[in-house]
């Protein structure tokens, strides 16, 4: 098989969780040193497992394996060494992880395809110390392990037409799984919609939409000429019977809630409610014309 033929990998994302509050209470030496450590760490791991390491980002480590079981097992082996180092508060380590097995392209080092764009939208909305999997992973697990795997949630991803379920990895030695009750399935008679207002412009974006992107590249649904805001800033998505914002960037985003005070998010997520103004990078201001106004509509208005 050639290096550009698409075949089926496991492609898993792991990042390191707080790593900005490690820089700012250890410093930039001390902080590299440490983050870097753990990087290496979860390196060896992955190649252990009999996994490729494609490129680390940031702080954050993209890799692939050939099958379901090897992937788990890294997973679980990395969140291990994380919580064997300590952090600047003396607590260990976390990562958040997800993964996704589905059709990948090789192409010069890299690795591109739909298996990568969903695993890298599991990692976003892991928690610290998460194993999130998809259920194309679930299917391939063999029937021993499925116990200690629970579905949490279903997602929209872009460019996908049906939602994408999340499952939780029990990876902790003790640790039992929660019978969790599936998603029930929900009416589009109810779902209303947000409106976002920008330089002059009306979007919308509804419940059957993909997550409605807002950054500065052309990509985007909503274009940001601003400077601080980061190439995919944030996102919007209907999850579980709300409209959540989730924030992806650099720099954060704020919330300003009408009557409200100010809501600064790292990597957070925001439900929202009501109306208020988003500023990607700095505080919004209401005479500003940087900022995003946004309104929940709900069904029995948005007409």
């Amino acid at each position: 098989m050639s290096e550009n033929s698409a075949r089926e990998l496991l492609v898993l994302f792991a990042d390191i969780s707080g790593s900005t509050a490690i820089y700012e209470q250890l410093g930039d030496a001390a902080a590299v040193t440490l983050i870097q450590g753990l990087l290496g760490r979860m390196e060896e791991e992955a190649y252990f497992h009999r996994g490729a390491v494609i490129k680390f980002i940031g702080d954050e480590l993209l890799c692939t394996f050939p099958d379901v079981v090897s992937g788990l097992a890294a997973a679980t082996a990395m969140q291990q060494q994380a919580a064997a180092m300590v952090g600047p508060d003396g607590r260990s380590l976390a990562l958040r992880v997800g993964m996704h097995f589905g059709p990948a392209l090789q192409e010069r080092g890299d690795v591109f395809g739909d298996a990568v764009n969903v695993a890298a939208r599991v990692v976003e909305i892991a928690r610290p110390g998460q194993v999130l999997i998809t259920d194309s992973c679930f299917e391939n697990v063999p029937l021993l392990g499925r116990s200690r795997i629970r579905t949490i949630d279903c997602i929209t991803v872009r460019g996908r037409s049906v939602e994408t379920t999340i499952m939780e990895v029990m990876w902790q030695r003790g640790r039992t799984a929660t019978t969790v009750v599936p998603p029930v399935p929900r009416s589009h008679d109810d779902e209303g919609c947000v409106i976002l207002g920008h330089a002059g412009r009306i979007y919308t974006v509804a419940q059957q939409s993909n997550p409605f992107l807002i950054g500065r590249d052309a990509s985007c649904q909503l274009v940001i000429a601003n400077s601080m805001a980061s190439r995919q800033h944030a996102s919007i998505e209907w999850r579980r019977g709300k409209f959540v914002l989730s924030d992806r960037s650099t720099n954060g985003t704020f919330i300003m809630p009408e009557g409200g005070r100010s809501i600064h998010l790292r990597r957070e997520a925001f439900v929202l409610q009501g109306a208020g103004i988003i500023g990607l990078g700095e505080q919004p201001r209401a005479e500003s014309a940087g900022g995003v106004h946004y309104e929940f509509r709900p069904a029995s208005t948005k007409n």
